[in-house]
């Protein structure tokens, strides 16, 4: 009798009350005449029968409305009709046999709806939705979506309409068994608690239009790739001799010009120009700008980088590393995501197939160079992606500075608009569904069947991580690492929901590429482990640092140290790690509960840690630098100011005992 012992509680007249029955029970056999409500007076403002509750009266606000029929649009579809029915007995449950006073005002209905548009989405009824086949197939993948308030609100719905069911068997609109209860509970403890914004995550690529980007973007790199050297040659003839490949129209001017078309046949690229209707200069120019987007994008699917990550890669990022008679790639550029810093020196694992990319975008490089009048044969000082048109204002490179986001979002769009295989079909649709049922992809702007998917450079971002977790092959920790993200929270964010989206990773070549990038992870632990560790000259402190660095004093160095072919073997069995930090490195095989955004210096007092006078105090220094910054912006009365002073003084303290204090200050 909760909404009926809550309005006796404030007074209201027993005349303004709704109908009630003697018996709880009765209240799941309700007829169409049953009162809802009432007005001051006692005149009958809403039925059962009604679609729409009127509840206004009981609500100091007076906003109340229980709407049963908005989200259907109008429809007369015989399974709208059903599910109408059940939410009017949902609701009714949730107003009667609640065991405590209720406010009608707290029966918000937007949870309910949520799992309405679900079952609508997917032709079921709501009873059908909990099924125990559909409650795993449709249900459960979406509840892993949402953001943590929307879950919680979620998980506290179905508790409550489960525990009615447990009490009132006639009661069936609601999972039969507790287990889906225990399966969202476990989910929603192991969410962030951080994310409390109900601000969209960024969209997954349906697989079908994953893989139709990578062979679209493979062809466009192929058939440059082919053609580069001709390329750069028509274009230095060209800049050497302006009359060089004029148009017919304009032939007229130089006696000594060569028409545009017989230039194009004599370096061989007529069957190049003609597919992509190249008939001048402008066009060239444009031409080469598309595959300077197209190499970019491909970065961004083989490695996961983000967009200004990819901007500022240096045109020899393309390396290959032999390691214990292996080779594997990476591509090292700067990331500005380690320790609060803004350019820091990194690397991203990647495969040899990012390598065709890289050799383009050099050769669109070497294009730019010939225009502009730039040197572009020092490629570490020189970026991958330069502006194909700028003036003498530059930063980023020595040579020139990279290329725009507006630049590349014109570009984009041309290259969409001749890959037909990249238009959102039915199907595309109903992939997303079923990997966010609770998101309404069908009323997305940037989502619309028949008009090219809305890619950005986070969505392969995103959907690297989730069908990389998907294959089951690839760690919380692998993606850590190779998306540079400093605590584990931010790369099960970027995971999200893998657990339900489609494995199309089951070729022997996909399943191969996986393992390998796993081994080539491992690997490269074992690389800065040795660099950083064993061949360091520096002075090694820390929870782990300073074991390593007794036993080196007492002239009996840890087998660890010794054996390298062993301490290699451990590292590729997963035994050992080596996680480069926020001010050193870490052995922990666990992922780390000590250190946050807001405490980055909780490795110098860890077991775990290996630091080193070296580099370890430069980034100490360094983040004590941004603390009292942070600090300087407030007032010294001010609470933050005090708290960042306790942390500063704390952090000194601890480098006083240590006997680093002094020399962390001698450093420039």
């Amino acid at each position: 009798m909760s909404i009926i012992a809550y309005l006796q509680l404030n007074q209201w007249q027993q005349h303004q009350l709704p109908d009630s029955y003697a018996n709880e029970s009765d209240h799941l056999a309700v007829g169409g005449d049953f009162v809802i409500s009432r007005a001051a007076t006692g005149e009958v403002v809403s039925r059962y029968q009604d679609n729409v509750w009127n509840m206004k009266m009981y609500d100091a606000r007076g906003v109340c409305i229980y709407d049963f029929v908005s989200w259907a649009d109008g429809s007369e579809n015989p399974l709208a009709t059903v599910i109408v029915e059940e939410m009017k007995c949902i609701q009714f449950a949730r107003m009667y046999l609640f065991p405590m006073p209720r406010k009608p005002v707290s029966l918000t209905m937007s949870t309910l709806r949520k799992l309405v548009y679900l079952s609508f989405r997917n032709n079921l009824s709501l009873t059908q939705l909990f099924e125990s086949e559909n409650i795993n197939r449709f249900f459960l993948p979406s509840f892993a979506l949402l953001e943590r308030d929307a879950m919680g609100r979620m998980l506290t719905f179905l508790k409550e309409i489960f525990e009615f069911r447990v009490k009132h068997p006639d009661f069936t609109i609601a999972p039969a068994s507790y287990e889906p209860i225990k399966l969202m509970q476990a989910i929603y403890d192991k969410s962030s608690k951080w994310g409390n914004g109900e601000q969209q995550q960024t969209k997954l690529i349906p697989t079908r239009i994953y893989a139709a980007f990578i062979a679209a973007i493979n062809s466009e790199l192929d058939a440059f790739n082919e053609h580069r050297d001709a390329l750069v040659a028509f274009c230095r003839k060209r800049k050497e001799n302006p009359r060089f490949g004029v148009s017919e129209a304009r032939m007229y001017l130089y006696k000594e010009g060569v028409v545009w078309s017989d230039l194009v046949s004599l370096f061989g690229l007529r069957s190049l120009f003609e597919k992509y209707s190249i008939a001048d200069g402008a066009d060239l120019r444009k031409y080469v700008g598309e595959i300077q987007c197209a190499a970019k994008y491909w970065i961004h699917f083989f490695s996961g980088m983000r967009d200004n990550e990819a901007r500022c890669l240096p045109a020899d990022a393309y390396q290959t590393i032999e390691m214990a008679g292996a080779d594997f790639s990476i591509l090292r550029g700067y990331t500005s995501k380690v320790a609060g810093q803004n350019q820091t020196e990194t690397f991203w694992i990647t495969t040899p197939a990012a390598e065709k990319a890289v050799v383009a975008a050099r050769c669109v490089g070497e294009i730019t160079a010939l225009w502009n009048d730039l040197d572009y044969t020092d490629l570490s000082k020189s970026p991958l992606f330069p502006s194909l048109k700028f003036s003498n204002d530059y930063r980023e490179f020595k040579c020139s500075p990279v290329a725009g986001g507006r630049a590349m979002l014109v570009r984009k769009k041309r290259l969409f608009s001749r890959w037909p295989e990249i238009i959102v079909q039915e199907a595309d649709i109903r992939e997303l569904e079923q990997f966010d049922g609770f998101r309404d992809w069908r009323n997305d702007p940037d989502v619309q069947i028949g008009q090219p998917w809305p890619l950005a450079t986070h969505q392969c971002r995103r959907s690297l991580a989730v069908y990389a977790a998907r294959s089951g092959m690839v760690s919380v920790g692998s993606l850590g690492l190779q998306f540079k993200h400093l605590t584990e929270v931010m790369t099960s964010y970027y995971r999200k929901g893998s657990a339900f989206a489609v494995n199309f990773l089951q070729t022997d070549e996909a399943q191969g590429w996986m393992e390998e990038l796993e081994c080539e992870r491992l690997k490269s632990q074992y690389i800065n482990y040795e660099a950083n560790v064993i061949n360091s000259a520096s002075r090694l402190w820390g929870g782990e640092g300073n074991r390593i660095q007794v036993a080196r004093d007492k002239g009996q160095p840890l087998i660890i140290t010794t054996d390298r072919a062993m301490t290699e073997k451990k590292f590729l069995k997963g035994e050992m790690v080596y996680k480069i930090g926020p001010i050193g490195g870490c052995t922990n095989l666990e992922p780390c509960d000590k250190i946050s955004f807001t405490s980055i210096f909780a490795c110098m007092d860890c077991e775990n840690s290996i630091l080193d006078d070296d580099r370890s105090l430069k980034n100490i220094r360094r983040g004590l630098d941004n603390l009292k910054r942070e600090k300087s912006l407030f007032a010294v009365e001010n609470p933050q100011y005090k708290q960042l002073e306790s942390e500063i003084s704390a952090i000194y303290e601890k480098l006083e005992k240590t006997g680093l204090l002094e020399k962390m200050e001698a450093m420039a």
